[in-house]
């Protein structure tokens, strides 16, 4: 059975169709439209017509994102987003920025040649590869492909003057390991990507338990006429 369903839109008017399951039996479909389409189960991917990826634009930069891998849909929002953190974040070629659930490397991408040192978490393989095309081009940033709880504490003591962490978890939020992990880090203002406020409130709790304060939160519409609503928080010491 099909859990979900999604329609990504690429550069030139390219369409990837994502069907999503847990079983690896690929669903019995009559395809009209010139569209590719994929069947991904457990980070498996079939593809069932056309290519098993879209190459997604954003604030004029390409992003290569595969059938398994995360990126928003809604890339005016996207774009939106990145323009606000580049604004409230004000880095310089003495910072290091880290960017943890960074996906296919969305926020590292426009950071990277604005930092000194980019340094990057993902647990998605398909993430992880599509994020190492992306950011080919860059030397200074580095891609830790692993659970952000377990990668955080082995960071402790790497990372010198931690000037800015991003975070933009599932909607489950942080896990109160990744809190303790930032904390421990020491960044001076984390920037909190959320899609679901009860989280939000929670994870918002125990980082201004931790010595952060709250300094703003910004509402992103990405789906319009839903009760969902993304936001970016920032936090600081």
């Amino acid at each position: 059975m099909i859990e979900r369903v999604s329609l990504r839109a690429g550069v030139d008017d390219d369409l990837l169709m994502v069907l999503e399951s847990e079983s690896p039996e690929p669903p019995e479909l009559e395809i009209e439209a010139g569209i590719s389409i994929a069947h991904v189960y457990e980070e498996n991917t079939v593809v069932i017509a056309g290519n098993d990826h879209i190459v997604i634009r954003v604030l004029d930069r390409d992003f290569k994102v595969s059938a398994a891998s995360f990126f928003q849909v809604n890339t005016a929002m996207a774009e939106k987003m990145v323009n606000h953190l580049l604004t409230c974040l004000s880095v310089s070629l003495s910072s290091t920025l880290l960017d943890v659930y960074c996906g296919v490397g969305l926020f590292s991408a426009f950071f990277a040649p604005k930092c000194g040192r980019v340094i990057s978490i993902e647990s998605s393989e398909s993430s992880c590869e599509d994020f190492a095309v992306n950011l080919d081009e860059y030397d200074n940033v580095e891609l830790y492909e692993g659970l952000a709880e377990e990668v955080l504490p082995g960071l402790v003591g790497q990372i010198a003057n931690l000037s800015y962490a991003i975070v933009d978890p599932p909607r489950a939020g942080l896990d109160k390991q990744v809190i303790d992990g930032i904390i421990n880090l020491n960044p001076q203002m984390i920037a909190y990507v959320s899609c679901d406020p009860s989280t939000l409130a929670r994870d918002a709790a125990r980082l201004i338990n931790g010595g952060y304060k709250l300094k703003e939160v910004t509402p992103f519409d990405l789906f319009p006429q839903t009760y969902h609503i993304e936001s970016i928080s920032l936090f600081e010491k």
